[in-house]
């Protein structure tokens, strides 16, 4: 079929002349993904995770990763049930997401799940206000110009980058009502599957449970994917609101 398509495309021929079965399921983003050869995109991410941008089908497959975030929950359900308050939590930078939201329904699925992916730059986990501290650190770090630090701290660094160039950071939570291992857990195993070539935190995450009695390495990454693709899709089901530091009385504005 690859040739085929080639010859045609040398002789100007358009899909629509391959009948309606084929143009329907094979469009420009189509053909470079399906065949699973002509679009690689090189990412900083585990080996794990790219290869979900790979073709079609890899991407496919993420569906049946869930059943590593099953056997994580059914655990953490039966032999931790206190303090159950904690969250996981994702920074992300607004000039790469680009109103993702708006947009989704006119990119193929895998340039969606892409994009999602290169935007986040921070995992983290907490409870009530722990991901403002960041802002509000990086808040404190653009009033002093303190160069030094972003030097230090790459997380820093990329959310004045963002309020310098007139955007806002964007926060995503998810998993709440979870205990403070499951969440920690929940954050490594996410970080695993970024890498942190691709994200600004400093250190991997710690594991609990399962994940750490039974899984193996790809298998943890493989529970990462799948809780990032979830992550995924809560954010596409709500608005992009970009967080500022603000001139006024309050620690940070919205927009």
């Amino acid at each position: 079929m690859s040739k085929f398509l080639v010859f045609c495309s040398i002789k100007n021929c358009s899909l629509l002349q391959l009948g309606r079965p084929l143009a329907s399921r094979v469009n420009v983003r189509g053909v470079k993904y399906s065949l699973g050869t002509l679009h690689k995109p090189r990412t900083k991410f585990s080996a794990e995770l790219e290869k979900t941008l790979h073709s079609e089908k890899n991407f496919s497959s993420i569906k049946k990763l869930v059943k590593y975030v099953r056997k994580h929950k059914r655990w953490f359900r039966e032999n931790d049930t206190a303090n159950r308050h904690f969250f996981n939590y994702l920074l992300l930078d607004p000039r790469v997401t680009n109103r993702l939201r708006e947009r989704a329904s006119h990119l193929h699925q895998m340039d969606v799940w892409y994009t999602f992916l290169r935007a986040i730059f921070y995992v983290g986990k907490g409870k009530a206000v722990r991901p403002y501290v960041h802002l509000q650190q990086a808040q404190k770090v653009l009033k002093e110009n303190n160069a030094v630090t972003l030097v230090k701290d790459p997380k820093l660094a990329l959310i004045v980058s963002i309020w310098k160039g007139k955007r806002g950071v964007l926060m995503l939570s998810g998993f709440r009502g979870i205990s403070s291992r499951d969440a920690e857990t929940r954050e490594a195993s996410m970080i695993d599957a970024l890498s942190l070539n691709h994200l600004a935190n400093r250190r991997l995450g710690v594991y609990s449970g399962p994940a750490k009695q039974s899984f193996s390495s790809v298998q943890r990454k493989y529970m990462g994917i799948a809780l990032l693709y979830k992550m995924m899709l809560r954010f596409l089901a709500t608005d992009e609101r970009e967080l500022r530091p603000s001139v006024d009385t309050k620690p940070l504005a919205v927009s």
